[in-house]
């Protein structure tokens, strides 16, 4: 029993830490993403990680038949090296280990449906909220010394106070206008509405086709209204499989079809990695298996890929989506079975 659980932790040792290692990669690069989208001094790096961070259980679904091969692979190395396959053989039976498999497995099944059909899509509804309203904020960029608005306005400044941000020594465009104007101070407020600039102690200097002038002034306000308005729209992601069948759009169905496909996948990727797993071997050759094995899974799982965008853009019917995409389950199947054919 000790020796079973310890197997059973060792392994699922490594799909967390392969969970983790993925995840982790796919969050830093869906925050630089994002940092490249946003050019806002008002939004912190902390918020932008705090958003992507609801698509994590989406990708998660994604990529878990990959996870769950490469961390056998490593496992399988693990107790080779140490010799704990061949000390686990003679005290558990070969029935025993498949049995053991058969457990993880399902569990794995299971934490799979909870995380595709509930906890990726109230993570994905999450996610669409914030990302409305990270959209929706002004995009300004605050570099070497320049707070800039697209098209809107442009302010050079000399120095910035720590404390409340207001800005000292400035000359401002503004670029609609054709208008600029030089300050010794710059205050600003912000709103999800408009953004405002309190100009003190300055010059205006206007020469638009309608005002050519020259004021000075001891304030001035200037106020730009947000006009980012992007509306909610609900995706593929916001719904579970149910509710996707059940939806009125084709687009939606077949996303719900891609699901049972994905299933399958991920039931053959098990399957697989339980063969792999009881190899035992103290050889060059587990190196040679494992990318052979890793390159026809990659196979398999790009030309799903590529029938289920075929699917989408009605290239082909979902008849012929459900025999190519299990005939080629079944060919990936029987490629990597004769790899496995002693056991």
């Amino acid at each position: 029993m000790k020796l079973k659980l310890y197997l059973t932790i060792s392994y699922v040792k490594y799909i967390v830490f392969m969970v983790l290692t993925f995840i982790s990669i796919i969050w830093i690069a869906q925050v630089i993403r994002y940092i490249g989208l946003n050019e806002s001094f008002s939004i912190e790096l902390h918020k932008v990680a705090m958003i992507t961070l609801h698509l994590l259980p989406n990708a998660l679904t994604t990529i878990m038949p990959i996870i769950i091969f490469i961390s056998s692979c490593f496992f399988n190395k693990h107790i080779n090296q140490t010799n704990e396959l061949s000390i686990a053989s003679h005290y558990l039976s070969e029935k025993k280990i498949k049995k053991m498999l058969l457990i993880i497995f399902s569990a794995i099944v299971l934490v799979y449906l909870y995380n595709t059909e509930i906890i990726s899509v109230k993570s994905y509804n999450e996610y669409k909220i914030q990302e409305i309203d990270f959209r929706n904020q002004f995009k300004i960029k605050d570099i070497k010394n320049e707070i800039y608005i697209d098209g809107k306005i442009s302010l050079l400044y000399e120095k910035k106070n720590n404390e409340n941000g207001n800005l000292k020594n400035v000359t401002t465009y503004l670029i609609e206008e054709n208008i600029v104007i030089k300050s010794k101070e710059v205050r600003y407020y912000q709103s999800k509405e408009e953004i405002t600039f309190i100009f003190i102690e300055g010059e205006r200097i206007s020469s638009s086709n309608k005002e050519k002038s020259y004021t000075k002034f001891q304030k001035l306000n200037y106020s730009i209204v947000n006009s980012n308005n992007s509306k909610l729209e609900l995706s593929k992601e916001n719904f579970n499989s149910v509710d996707l069948f059940k939806h009125k759009r084709k687009d939606f169905n077949k996303a719900a079809h891609r699901k049972v496909i994905d299933l399958i996948f991920l039931i053959l990727v098990l399957r697989i990695s339980g063969k792999l797993i009881l190899i035992n071997e103290r050889s060059n050759n587990l190196i040679a298996n494992y990318s052979f094995n890793l390159l026809i899974i990659l196979i398999s799982f790009t030309l799903l890929a590529f029938l289920n965008k075929l699917f989408i853009s009605e290239q082909i019917t979902i008849i012929i989506f459900y025999i190519v995409s299990i005939l080629t389950i079944i060919l990936t199947n029987l490629i990597l079975d004769k790899k496995y054919a002693f056991l």
